[in-house]
């Protein structure tokens, strides 16, 4: 299970990674996002959030916190169409031992379904001028 809690550590600094690497040398517009996520009606406590663009553009990601994601003009994205992927997860009360530590750790589950992150169905246009805010209206079933 710790497996889950790896791969969103890591889907995070790719993510940032990629928009260090491929944002700063290009010299395209960056826009402001920003939006909403809720679960089951309920704002999205903490997750994730990633857009990948269709054709080209620029990875680029954040925190999902209280059910609100910002990104900045500096670390927005180009205009163009994205695939959005999101990731949260929530403790099992189970733990496990990390062999690089020696210590017991709390396992996560990953509490979307595949439809939301590495299946994911969401997508969204970012433009050059106007307002690019989003909400996601996610559902656990």
């Amino acid at each position: 299970m710790r497996i889950f809690q790896n791969i969103y550590v890591a889907r995070l600094c790719l993510t940032l990674c990629l928009l260090c690497l491929t944002g700063c040398s290009r010299g395209e517009p960056f826009q402001p996002m920003s939006g909403a996520v809720t679960l089951d009606g309920a704002p999205l406590k903490r997750g994730v959030i990633t857009f990948f663009p269709i054709g080209p553009g620029t990875t680029v990601g954040g925190e999902v916190i209280e059910g609100k994601f910002a990104l900045a003009r500096e670390s927005g994205a180009t205009p163009g169409k994205y695939r959005v992927e999101l990731v949260a997860f929530r403790p099992s009360g189970k733990t496990e031992l990390d062999i690089d530590t020696n210590s017991q750790v709390d396992i996560e589950l990953q509490i979307l379904p595949p439809r939301y992150n590495n299946k994911s169905e969401l997508t969204c246009d970012v433009v050059e001028s106007g307002k690019n805010e989003y909400s996601f209206e996610l559902k656990s079933k």
